[in-house]
């Protein structure tokens, strides 16, 4: 993968990060002022976290999957993805939890429970989710990581069955298949660990597979029609010209984006926004983290200082979303990459040895 490559991969990582938050924004708006921000607060998941789940596997299979059935060592491997994580996920859940203890009306009453907070704290899934709303969706990219890890560990038969075995169990509770999808579903640990979100991280790694040995001239037609891709289904979603929609189908566009971001030539001169959507994606896991703390605080001091009722709703969320993202990127720059970098220091981890198979 050349310079390019994976700076456009980054700059996608950002935008979708802008648009978690842009919906968010929406919907807190609605929350606050019953206003409808861009119309998009009635369309539901903008695909964002979808595009991150099919976006981890197809980085997880590229860096990785030569290593797929090498029994190899897997405890750097895992100690490098778990510190990217753990750590600043647990800081801004220290931050946020006296909250619910001094103000028990901002949550639902669960976030005070011992057992939600243990859970929570070691991202184990759960019916109402985790103290930190936004953070359901790294139990996955946990249980993403270990599935990987286990991959690595094993044999190159025993590794090949065991993911067709969960992939062919995935697949039959996607599809209600009789006795074997309906039991799936009536369990809820098993319901997590073949629930239809590992369809995006399985299609990821099949793309990066794909894209190993092939690369299109037409990268910029399969950028837009991506992107294209993603505003049908939001538009689909809210006007319902089908009856039928899932959050599955962002899986489509997705794969479009990923298969042009990795065929931009080395060559190409790419332009500025593209490396500024670069750096937020940089900052992506922190963005999602924080941005609907950030976002929360800022419309209760728009309704304090009575900002909404000099500026209109449209003007004073846009501004929202201008200072939710410099906000979200200080916290990156501030906490958790200082954080990563030292932790990852302190324990000597590198890239060489997290795929150093046993000798």
């Amino acid at each position: 993968m050349n310079n390019n490559q994976r700076i456009v991969l980054q700059a996608s990582r950002g935008a979708a990060a802008f648009f978690v938050l842009l919906f968010h924004t929406s919907a807190m708006s609605f929350k606050y002022f019953q206003y409808d921000l861009l119309g998009i607060s009635t369309i539901g998941r903008s695909g964002g976290v979808d595009f991150f789940f099919v976006l981890t596997g197809f980085l997880l299979y590229h860096t990785y999957g030569h290593k797929i059935g090498t029994k190899m060592s897997v405890l750097p491997y895992l100690s490098n993805r778990l510190i990217r994580i753990y750590p600043i996920y647990w800081l801004i859940t220290l931050v946020v939890l006296p909250v619910y203890f001094l103000v028990p009306s901002f949550g639902y009453g669960y976030e005070t429970h011992k057992d939600t907070i243990i859970k929570s704290f070691l991202l184990l899934p759960q019916v109402h989710g985790p103290v930190l709303p936004v953070a359901w969706s790294l139990s996955y990219f946990v249980l993403f990581y270990l599935v990987f890890s286990l991959l690595m560990a094993l044999g190159k038969k025993p590794a090949y069955l065991f993911i067709s075995i969960w992939v062919t169990l995935t697949l039959c509770h996607v599809l209600g298949v009789p006795l074997i999808g309906a039991d799936i579903d009536r369990h809820f640990y098993l319901n997590f660990i073949f629930n239809e979100v590992n369809l995006e991280f399985i299609v990821g790694c099949l793309i990066a597979k794909w894209a190993e040995h092939h690369r299109s001239k037409h990268y910029k037609l399969l950028l837009v029609l991506g992107m294209l891709g993603f505003a049908l289904i939001w538009m689909n979603n809210k006007f319902l010209f089908t009856p039928y929609h899932n959050y599955l189908f962002y899986i489509i566009p997705a794969t479009f984006v990923l298969l042009g971001a990795s065929s931009v030539p080395e060559q190409l001169r790419l332009s500025y926004w593209v490396k500024i959507l670069s750096k937020l994606g940089n900052a992506s896991y922190t963005i999602l983290l924080t941005h609907l703390l950030f976002i929360s605080i800022l419309m209760k001091l728009s309704v304090v200082t009575h900002l909404v009722n000099h500026l209109g709703f449209l003007v004073t969320d846009l501004i929202i979303v201008a200072m939710t993202m410099p906000l979200c990127y200080a916290a990156y720059r501030l906490a958790e990459k200082p954080l990563v970098t030292g932790l990852k220091n302190t324990m000597k981890l590198s890239p060489s040895k997290s795929s150093n198979p046993i000798s």
